[in-house]
């Protein structure tokens, strides 16, 4: 079967962290991967993953709009307090203890209406809020708890990823805000 020549982008939903988070975390991904012999993450790269789409046609970007605007939510304080790592990706992470119940209602409705919108997804993968410090770490890696680091955010975002050189970078395509 011949392949489209469609143009597609990377895409997932997320979380940004506000400045001054990216700034800290950016201090701690180095720290990390400096520990875990990895490749720190970059500071203005810092997200939460709500769900990740992968490869999506451009010209399918609306329907990702459109299961996103069925979606509610508040503003969230989420505390980022424990390391955590995902040994065979070689993922170095930090992540919340006790992720709040509003962020998790709000990540299943996200993924409830993406299934519904016949967006292919694995929504059967559990939510573990987390926030990538390191990527390509051999160990060892950081454990337990961390100096807590507080954000809140008010907005969700449809990123798209993009390849470079130097590492991917990720950009806004649309952004919501929660009320």
């Amino acid at each position: 079967m011949p392949r489209s020549a469609e143009p597609t982008a990377r895409i997932f939903f997320a979380l940004l962290l506000p400045p001054a988070a990216q700034r800290a975390l950016g201090d701690v991904a180095r720290e990390t991967a400096r520990r875990a012999h990895g490749r720190p993450v970059p500071a203005e790269n810092m997200h939460v993953t709500l769900a990740f789409i992968g490869a999506w046609p451009l010209a399918r970007l609306p329907a990702l709009r459109d299961a996103a605007l069925a979606v509610r939510g508040e503003p969230l304080h989420i505390v980022l307090d424990e390391f955590g790592a995902f040994r065979r990706a070689g993922i170095a992470w930090i992540g919340s203890s006790a992720p709040p119940a509003t962020l998790m209602q709000f990540q299943s409705s996200l993924a409830a209406a993406l299934v519904s919108g016949g967006v292919p997804f694995d929504a059967s993968q559990p939510f573990r809020p987390h926030v990538t410090l390191a990527r390509r770490c051999r160990g060892p890696y950081p454990r337990g708890g961390h100096d807590p680091i507080a954000i809140e955010v008010d907005r969700f975002f449809l990123m798209a990823s993009e390849t470079r050189a130097e590492g991917a970078r990720y950009r806004a395509v649309a952004e919501w805000r929660l009320a």
